[in-house]
């Protein structure tokens, strides 16, 4: 058994060294670097600053929305300590498939850190999962209304856009329809989960199906907790929907900047964000961490639209720039955030309140988060 493990790591993390690999060797396979070191020198930056300084502000607006969350369900979390746990989410979410292991980690922390509890957090976390979601499908909607010929039409590879945008769009209706489920019928989606549960046990197919029915029960409840929270808190779900899209266009502006960093005016800030909206929902779909491999095929054909026109190697040094600050960056400013909260939180230990406990409560939440 330990031995399967032990392979199946391998394999996995053979996988994303490839998809990273092939992630750089893409978008650097067409570029003549005299070419992008001219570019480069061109960059304002002014721009580029203001570019880097999203990544704060998304952290940030995320922190917020947990900030509303937790005031309605009587958690204090001021903005500074928001700033960290979003850190931490979003810093696990970057390295692991489908954006998986952020969310368990986060209330972990918040459980370690503040003795948040467990079922409040958890509810924080769904809601604020599923609403992010909806801001993405809402953005990803208006794109595809207002520029829908300027993305596809020109492009030699609409083809392959017009179908990465299909998946992108299924997967994320499809998600999010499992939680619109969940959190309005609750009992009936426990009902043909627990049916397809034991169909699959007696086909051999799956084992201990009562703990898979008790962590989908618990599931259910708590996507049940995020419901009641909807209907007492409507205003204030409404108010963290438009953060979560305020937040979107925190994240989509880096692009805008690095666009004006090179001196080119011909497109608006809209057209620009709803173009790394397409991009996102491109990118966020693929079970892989942070789309890599998808992000680089469809930043690069986007952005051979975008800048049209523009001198040689701008908008291949554009997508790096692009992709490097919201991902990789991004990762840097998350992980050093991740290392704080975690220091402060063995600092806590090392005081010596109910250690003992308070670690058997820690190692239970990642068994009862089955995100």
């Amino acid at each position: 058994m330990k031995n399967k493990k032990i392979i199946k790591r391998i394999i996995k993390y053979t996988l994303i060294i490839l998809l990273f690999v092939f992630s750089f060797w893409y978008l650097f396979k067409d570029i003549n670097y005299k070419d992008l070191s001219h570019a480069m020198k061109s960059l304002d930056s002014k721009y580029l600053t203001l570019a880097m300084m999203m990544v704060f502000l998304q952290i940030f607006l995320q922190g917020l929305c947990y900030v509303f969350m937790g005031n309605g369900l009587g958690c204090n979390i001021n903005p500074i300590t928001g700033f960290g746990y979003c850190g931490v989410d979003l810093f696990f979410s970057q390295i692991t498939p489908f954006a998986v292991g952020g969310q368990p980690m986060m209330v972990y922390e918040m459980k370690a850190k503040d003795d948040l509890p467990v079922s409040k957090t958890t509810t924080m976390v769904l809601l604020y999962s599923f609403l992010n979601k909806l801001a993405l499908i809402i953005l990803a909607v208006l794109a595809a209304i207002l520029y829908w010929n300027e993305f596809f039409h020109n492009s030699e590879h609409n083809g392959l856009m017009v179908g990465l945008l299909i998946f992108g769009v299924c997967s994320n209706l499809f998600l999010a329809s499992f939680s619109i489920i969940f959190m309005f019928m609750g009992d009936f989606a426990y009902k043909v989960g627990a049916r397809i549960i034991f169909t699959l046990h007696h086909h051999h197919m799956l084992y201990n199906p009562y703990d898979k029915c008790k962590k989908l029960y618990k599931t259910v409840m708590n996507f049940k907790a995020s419901n009641r929270y909807v209907k007492e808190h409507l205003f204030m779900s409404f108010i963290v929907l438009l953060l979560c899209i305020l937040k979107r266009f925190a994240t989509f502006a880096i692009a805008y900047f690095i666009y004006r960093g090179f001196g080119l005016s011909e497109h608006g800030f809209f057209y620009i964000i709803f173009a790394q909206t397409v991009y996102a929902v491109i990118s966020d779909s693929f079970p892989i961490p942070g789309g890599i491999g998808a992000a680089e095929a469809s930043i690069k054909q986007l952005y051979e639209g975008i800048y049209q026109g523009a001198a040689d190697g701008v908008s291949e040094t554009a997508a790096i720039l692009v992709r490097g600050i919201s991902y990789y960056w991004l990762i840097l400013v998350s992980g050093i955030t991740t290392i704080t909260v975690m220091a402060r939180r063995k600092k806590y230990k090392k005081d010596g309140n109910n250690n003992e406990t308070r670690i058997e409560e820690d190692s239970s939440v990642s068994e009862e988060l089955d995100i």
